[in-house]
């Protein structure tokens, strides 16, 4: 029997995707150097969802999150070294040989910094986009207490 998943789709939107029991559903995390052209770009990404679907698998989504600057230093042997690089994440189901088609595709091109696979247990899992970069307090809740050390000033 089908279960299904229930992806975003906008902030406060989900669609729900009919998945079998012996799929299983996943999550790849793939960041790209800007040296990579992007004719090749296209091109591994025409290739990561060949794989998948040649073995019978199906994309749900490719979300590309931009150019971001990564925590420390990328070092590529024979590239360089690297701060920010392009984010893309890929949501996808399909049996388990899929995994290893994908990731040895990934590991392999030499525009590919980071990769990373991930089983989707939950909606929790799946990735969703932050509404605020800062948390959002009600006016009577504080971050800190208030500074008592400091005399006002009159």
């Amino acid at each position: 029997e089908p279960i299904q998943l229930l992806l975003p789709v906008g902030r406060l939107r989900w669609h729900a995707v009919p998945v079998s029991a012996e799929e299983k559903l996943l999550e790849t995390t793939f960041s790209l150097h800007h040296k990579f052209p992007a004719n090749d770009c296209k091109l591994l990404l025409r290739e990561t969802t060949r794989a998948i679907a040649e073995k019978d698998g199906a994309i749900f989504r490719i979300l590309d999150l931009g150019w971001r600057h990564t925590a420390q230093p990328v070092n590529k042997s024979g590239v360089g070294q690297f701060h920010y690089c392009r984010w893309y994440v890929m949501s996808w189901g399909g049996p388990p040989l899929v995994v290893k088609e994908l990731n040895e595709t990934l590991k392999y091109s030499t525009g590919v910094l980071r990769y990373m696979t991930v089983k989707i247990r939950g909606p929790k899992d799946v990735y969703r986009n932050r509404s605020t970069f800062y948390p959002v307090l009600k006016p009577s809740q504080r971050i800190a207490p208030p500074l008592m050390h400091h005399t006002p000033m009159n």
